[in-house]
């Protein structure tokens, strides 16, 4: 998926363009639903980081929780990037992959992400 620079377009713009990287790769993701998934998604104006990637990812699941068969799809991808990367133990992406496959396999909602950070 691209994460193509955004930080100098205008709110309306930088969504459009995020929701546009998402159909691309998602093409089975409603437009709406593509769309709530990019409004979650901050200003990209550095370099693409696993964190950007890996929030895309959760954001795009969290807006499809009540489609299990999509979240398969994009947790089969944040998966994979999780194991092609060193992720240190404690982080939060390691933390909310264990709660989404409890999801998935039908023994918890889909998980809010902030629940499970520390404050």
């Amino acid at each position: 998926m691209n994460y193509e620079y955004n930080g100098n377009l205008l709110e309306d713009e930088r969504i459009n363009l995020v929701a546009k990287e998402i159909l691309t790769k998602y093409p089975v993701i409603s437009k709406e639903n593509a769309i709530n998934a990019a409004m979650l998604e901050g200003k990209i104006d550095k370099e693409k980081s696993l964190d950007m990637e890996l929030n895309r990812l959760y954001n795009i699941m969290l807006v499809n929780s009540y489609d299990k068969n999509i979240v398969k799809i994009v947790y089969n991808d944040y998966l994979n990037i999780l194991k092609q990367n060193y992720i240190e133990e404690d982080n939060i992406h390691l933390i909310i992959e264990k709660q989404i496959l409890d999801y998935l396999n039908g023994f918890s909602t889909f998980p809010i992400i902030s629940d499970f950070i520390n404050n």
